[in-house]
């Protein structure tokens, strides 16, 4: 076991942790993964991370069938410090702040939460579910990771609205940015 990798996991996945909690505080809308979480913990009565360990168990093994390289024990230490912190700083609370205020801090997580997969990623010891997912599906149908980043993107974003999630600019802010990011970042 490399102890550096280990340590690039658990530090990137706490601090996507803690962007992923600044923008379901600021209530501005998630991006599209939070948004489903969020749908399926009001439905099943479970917190955000219980919620967040439910989906990421089952893409695991949809990408296990599909495309098992793509899996390493990052892959199983990153859900486990997401939903861990996620639950740990889910209650900030923004109320009272300006509209300013939250629209700037809910841009501030989704650029913690973007710094946290990239240092998570410098890790190479297995993508996180979502990424596992994207990229299984990239390599199967010889897409872009922009083009697959964004559909699951808007797929996630529905099915969470479909759940009673609440989505706003945030979350579109993130289907627009996020698979362009990405796919920007790769090239």
């Amino acid at each position: 076991m490399d102890l550096r990798k280990l340590l690039l996991v658990i530090v990137g996945s706490f601090i996507m942790g803690v962007g992923i909690s600044i923008t379901i505080a600021v209530n501005l809308g998630s991006d599209p993964m939070t948004l489903f979480w969020i749908g399926i913990a009001n439905h099943l009565h479970i917190t955000v991370g219980q919620a967040n360990l439910l989906v990421c168990a089952v893409l695991l093994v949809i990408v296990f069938f599909m495309d098992r390289k793509q899996i390493h024990l990052g892959s199983l230490l990153n859900p486990i410090v997401i939903a861990l912190t996620t639950d740990a700083f889910v209650n900030l609370n923004f109320e009272g702040a300006s509209y300013l205020l939250r629209i700037i801090l809910m841009v501030l997580g989704l650029l913690i939460l973007a710094f946290g997969i990239a240092f998570y990623a410098l890790a190479d010891y297995g993508k996180g579910a979502y990424e596992a997912l994207v990229f299984t599906l990239c390599d199967r149908f010889h897409l872009a990771v922009g083009i697959v980043r964004t559909s699951a993107d808007i797929f996630f974003a529905i099915l969470g609205i479909v759940l009673g999630a609440p989505a706003a600019i945030g979350t579109l802010l993130a289907i627009v940015c996020m698979g362009s990011g990405i796919q920007l970042c790769l090239n």
